[in-house]
């Protein structure tokens, strides 16, 4: 499943991207249209072309968009995970191997040789870490560790579950 992710919902793409679904993200799609902000049915043009599942707060959008778009309601990144997974039948399991970059949606390489990534970490993190993972995209090269953002990301997703 791909989805394309309305502005709108700029943490909701991150999120997805963190639990390993290629999303792209409305505003990533700036250069590539060279319009800001995308409209509407260049989105629509987009999703079609790569087979995307618009995610979208925008009720008229939702119409134009037919079967091929979920509409979300309220508020809160958590919210929105548990429309996901009522509507889409979503399951957020995280591991890092299958994670994709939360800045650009690029698959993920695990890093060989720590010694490399020293320089783009902080200090703390290269000291208390051991297994880093590196976007392979080469203009962002941005590196995650299974941190604990990770474990708390993962506790509100199992609360989410239980309620």
């Amino acid at each position: 499943m791909k989805f394309l992710v309305d502005a709108m919902l700029g943490k909701l793409s991150r999120f997805l991207r963190i639990f390993g679904f290629d999303t792209i993200y409305a505003n990533d799609l700036i250069d590539y249209y060279h319009v800001d902000p995308v409209p509407d049915q260049k989105l629509k043009e987009y999703a079609e072309k790569y087979d995307r599942i618009v995610i979208t707060k925008d009720l008229p959008f939702y119409q134009k968009m037919g079967e091929k778009a979920i509409f979300l309601e309220g508020k809160g990144v958590y919210n929105y995970l548990n429309q996901l997974q009522v509507k889409l039948k979503l399951s957020y399991k995280f591991t890092i191997q299958n994670a994709r970059c939360s800045t650009c949606n690029s698959p993920l390489q695990e890093v060989t040789d720590k010694i490399l990534i020293k320089d783009l970490v902080k200090r703390e993190t290269f000291l208390n870490y051991n297994e880093f993972f590196q976007c392979v995209n080469p203009t962002c090269r941005k590196v995650f560790w299974n941190g604990p953002h990770i474990a708390d990301i993962n506790r509100k997703i199992q609360n989410m579950n239980e309620n």
